[in-house]
């Protein structure tokens, strides 16, 4: 994610595809639609969200998708586990913002931090003091508060850390979701986050079908 040069104001950056992987315990069941996905979508990084498992099976998910990633020259941040960057070659880390002091302890200035902010203002330049790269606002619902969406516009307008507009639509989705939110959070945010539902589980309609959410993208650079 450390291409993305964002300035202070609105820039004429296209808002790029942030990826979340739903908890995996190993790589090879997932491994061809997070390849798809990735050919597919022009996409900045990819979270990967581990199952608590054996420590060395969880080292070898990552390592084996971090080979995914990197042939799609994306950056790949562990959900947690900053202790694991270093020792699999991952690019960062994503944690809680109260946990950005002490994830920043153990990367070092090396790696990339990330922080997951609600929708607080207080927490996101917190994180921004504390040292994270970028800070993540959501999730936000097939129906998005005006708030949410008020707060993401002031932080992409005012502020210089880059900001991922975290998307989680309910469960029973089967389909392409609410476009003119999407398109609304593409718009407006760096990165554009999909993957997971509110529940945590797998938002099929992105891995399945990635094609459909690559106008969100390709629209913003047109503007």
């Amino acid at each position: 994610m450390s291409s993305k040069k964002p300035d202070t104001g609105r820039s004429s950056d296209p808002c790029e595809g942030y990826l979340v992987t739903p908890p995996l315990q190993e790589a090879a069941s997932f491994a061809g639609l997070l390849d798809h996905a990735l050919t597919v979508l022009p996409v900045a990084a990819v979270r990967l969200r581990l199952a608590e498992t054996a420590p060395e099976k969880m080292k070898q998910t990552i390592l084996d998708i971090r080979q995914i990633v990197d042939r799609h020259d994306a950056a790949l941040m562990l959900d947690g586990f900053p202790e694991l960057v270093r020792e699999t070659g991952c690019d960062g880390a994503h944690v809680g913002a109260e946990d950005v002091a002490a994830a920043r302890k153990i990367l070092g200035d090396n790696f990339q931090l990330g922080a997951a902010c609600d929708f607080s203002r207080d927490l996101a330049m917190l994180a921004g003091e504390k040292g994270a790269d970028y800070v993540a606002f959501g999730p936000f619902g097939v129906e998005p508060e005006p708030e949410g969406l008020a707060l993401l516009t002031w932080w992409r307008e005012m502020m210089e850390l880059p900001v991922v507009a975290a998307y989680s639509p309910m469960a029973e989705t089967t389909d392409l979701p609410h476009p003119e939110t999407l398109g609304t959070l593409a718009a407006t945010a760096d990165f554009l986050a999909l993957g997971i539902t509110a529940a945590g589980e797998s938002f099929n309609p992105l891995w399945q079908t990635p094609e459909q959410f690559l106008p969100l993208f390709t629209a913003t650079s047109e503007d």
